[in-house]
C-alpha cells in the first residue's frame, strides 16, 4: 500500500466522521459546542494519524535513499491542530454551502497535516535534495512546479495548494 493511497484512506474516514457528525448536531442529539469540540476531535486525530504516516513515507524513502533501515523522524502535526477550531468556526459562521465545506476541510486538514509533517521530516533527513512526485493525476499547477523531474536543494520546502497529493520523493547527489 503506497503513502497516498493511506493518505486517501485517512481523508475519506475522517470527512465520513465529520459528516456523520454534523448529521448528529443537525438531528439534534448534540449542540454547537459539541459539534465544535467533535469536530475538533475528529481532525486532530486525523490530522495526527496522517502526520505519523508521512514521517513513516519520508522513512521509507530515507531507507530506500541510503540503503539501510532508517528510523523516524518522529514529527507531529501539533501546529496544525491549532488552526481546526477556527477553520470549523469559520465554516459555520460563512456563507454558502456548509456541508460541502466540511467536506472539504475533512479532506483538506489531515492532507495539509501530512503535507507540514512530510515537510518536517524531509528538512531534517539527510537528503541532499527532492523531485516533485506527483498524484495519479495532477493539475496544472502541479505540472508546472514539477519541472520535468527538476532536482531541489532539501532546504527548498515543495510548493503544495489545497487538496495537492503530490510528495517530494528524496534524492542524494551523486559523489
Amino acid at each position: 500500500m503506497t503513502y497516498q493511497t493511506v493518505l486517501n484512506r485517512i481523508r475519506e474516514d475522517t470527512k465520513r466522521k465529520l459528516m456523520s457528525a454534523w448529521s448528529m448536531y443537525g438531528k439534534g442529539y448534540i449542540d454547537r459546542p459539541q459539534f465544535l469540540q467533535l469536530a475538533e476531535a475528529i481532525l486532530g486525530r486525523s490530522g495526527e494519524s496522517a502526520a505519523r504516516a508521512a514521517d513513516l513515507a519520508v522513512s521509507v524513502e530515507l531507507s530506500r535513499l541510503n540503503g539501510r533501515i532508517e528510523a523516524s523522524k518522529g514529527v507531529s502535526a501539533a501546529r496544525k491542530r491549532k488552526t481546526y477550531m477556527d477553520s470549523l468556526v469559520t465554516v459555520l459562521d460563512g456563507d454558502g454551502d456548509i456541508l460541502m465545506k466540511l467536506e472539504r476541510l475533512g479532506l483538506n486538514a489531515p492532507l495539509e497535516a501530512a503535507q507540514s509533517a512530510y515537510g518536517d521530516a524531509v528538512a531534517m533527513s539527510d537528503a541532499t535534495g527532492w523531485v516533485r512526485q506527483m498524484d495519479a493525476d495532477p493539475c496544472q499547477l502541479c505540472r508546472w512546479w514539477w519541472r520535468e523531474g527538476q532536482v531541489w536543494r532539501i532546504d527548498h520546502s515543495m510548493p503544495t495548494h489545497s487538496g495537492c497529493e503530490c510528495v517530494a520523493r528524496l534524492v542524494k547527489k551523486e559523489k
